[in-house]
């Protein structure tokens, strides 16, 4: 009995080690579940969201429609960026090949040139300003620089006291300009007032006879590098440089009938077709010999020309001292190389404006304004006068003492031409025969005024009746005048016979 006792098992404890294992899994379903119910809205102590719960659902059933719609959406996107970048690539490389042979944007064999060109142009204005910068200073120290002190210990035969001994005052245009004084100081400054590069001033007042003179050089174009290169492809057409110095007359010493030109031939033939001496020199003056001596014979050199109003006044202004020491035969052929080198036109005008002798019309009005008794006499009644010196200068390279040697004694001529020209009185005769030439001369320039005019007229109204045809009428009209002019050319035309 006690040994069956000791076999037999518990089923107590196996019942009690099942429940435990159910438990256990109990338990752990429940640790699974609840979480899920809490996320599903049951079991929590919010009530669960309706608008949610349709929400979760439409995420978890419809989540891959729009997925798939908001994919395709940012892929049509960069679908569309791709194209437009690929169509720009393809613009840009069609582009290309259309300009493969095309230039480059810059290329030195065009730009470089131009730029080449600029410079070039640039550096010969430095050099052809300075050099006749040069030539001004030159002929200022020859003519300009001698002061009063000076003046009455130097000869006029050079011409270096002319403008000093002969004029009150020489200097600038104008008595606003800082290197402008009324005293007989020296000036530390230039006398010569710089208009352009090509050309400079100077007034000189303060003379019998005269209102005042002006003093121009007029140089080559060296600034001009265009004007450079012309002149060395064509060397006939070359500018000189010239020396023009212009004598403005008081009113009342010289009137109509004064007009003269005295000079060499070309030079005396290109006044005649200029501005300056188309009307009197080339319409109201004649060609004369001038004074003769004893035997009859001209004493005028046969190299240069005299046109005048008159014979008597041509004698009258080539006195004997110009005639024995420049204009003579002889003196003008041994001074060949300085006076016939140089001396190219003396020109006397009268007009009532001073335009017509190329005159600076601001300088003239200030002189003018300076006199009370020129300003109270009406402008109509006043004749003006001038007397216009022409010159050659020398070569640059002479410098101021080959300005004096070759040009000294045709500066002198100036003040002494002007007493001779300011002395002469025309008789009645010459009064009168410088009157009918230029009523005759007015008369011919309103008869062309009136001509030109009626061409212009008879064009304006042509012009007119043409507007208002029609094609086939303008056809027929040309066809009419031609007819028109056949048979005039027809009836002029002449039949000869055997």
């Amino acid at each position: 009995m006690r040994g069956s006792a000791r076999s037999v098992p518990r089923p107590a404890a196996r019942g009690g080690l099942s429940r435990a294992s159910a438990l256990l899994a109990l338990l752990l379903a429940l640790a699974l579940f609840v979480p899920a119910a809490h996320a599903w809205g049951f079991g929590s102590a919010d009530p669960p969201d309706e608008q949610a719960v349709e929400d979760r659902f439409a995420e978890d059933f419809e989540a891959p429609i729009y997925k798939a719609s908001q994919l395709s959406m940012d892929t049509a996107a960069d679908l569309e960026t791709e194209r437009k970048a690929n169509a720009a690539k393809a613009r840009l490389e069609q582009r290309r090949r259309a300009n493969i042979d095309a230039p480059p944007v810059f290329e030195w064999r065009y730009e470089g040139v131009g730029i080449a060109v600029v410079v070039a142009y640039v550096l010969n204005y430095l050099r052809g300003n300075a050099a006749n910068r040069n030539i001004a200073r030159a002929f200022e120290e020859a003519f300009l620089s001698c002061d009063a002190s000076e003046a009455n210990e130097t000869s006029h035969s050079d011409g270096r006291a002319v403008f000093r001994s002969e004029f009150a005052e020489v200097g600038k245009l104008a008595p606003s300009d800082p290197t402008h004084s009324a005293t007989e100081r020296a000036r530390t400054s230039s006398r010569l007032s710089r208009e352009a590069p090509d050309e400079y001033r100077c007034w000189a007042t303060g003379r019998r006879f005269l209102t005042g003179a002006l003093v121009t050089l007029n140089l080559r174009k060296r600034h001009d590098l265009f004007r450079v290169a012309y002149e060395f492809q064509n060397p006939a057409m070359a500018e000189k440089d010239e020396l023009v110095v212009e004598c403005f007359f008081r009113d009342g010493v010289v009137g109509p009938g004064f007009g003269f030109a005295l000079g060499d031939a070309d030079a005396v033939r290109a006044l005649e077709k200029s501005k300056l001496g188309k009307k009197d020199v080339a319409r109201l003056c004649e060609k004369c010999v001038g004074p003769k001596d004893a035997a009859g014979r001209r004493r005028l050199s046969a190299s240069l020309v005299l046109k005048a109003e008159s014979a008597e006044l041509g004698a009258d202004v080539v006195s004997d001292e110009a005639l024995e020491t420049l204009f003579s035969e002889r003196a003008y052929a041994a001074k060949a190389e300085s006076v016939g080198a140089c001396f190219k036109t003396a020109h006397c005008a009268v007009g009532s404006a001073p335009s017509s002798t190329g005159v600076v019309a601001a300088a003239f009005d200030a002189v003018r304004g300076n006199d009370a008794a020129a300003q109270n006499k009406p402008l109509a009644s006043q004749d003006f006068g001038a007397l216009r010196f022409t010159f050659e200068l020398p070569d640059a390279a002479a410098g101021a003492a080959g300005y004096r040697a070759r040009l000294g004694e045709l500066v002198a001529l100036v003040p002494r031409l002007v007493d001779v020209v300011a002395r002469v009185r025309l008789s009645d005769a010459q009064r009168e025969k410088a009157a009918k030439a230029r009523k005759r001369v007015e008369v011919e320039d309103f008869k062309q005024k009136l001509k030109t005019s009626a061409k212009e007229n008879a064009s304006a109204r042509l012009d007119a009746k043409l507007e208002k045809m029609s094609d086939k009428e303008k056809q027929r009209w040309r066809e009419k005048q031609a007819k028109k002019q056949t048979r005039k050319a027809g009836g002029r035309s002449m039949i000869r016979k055997g």
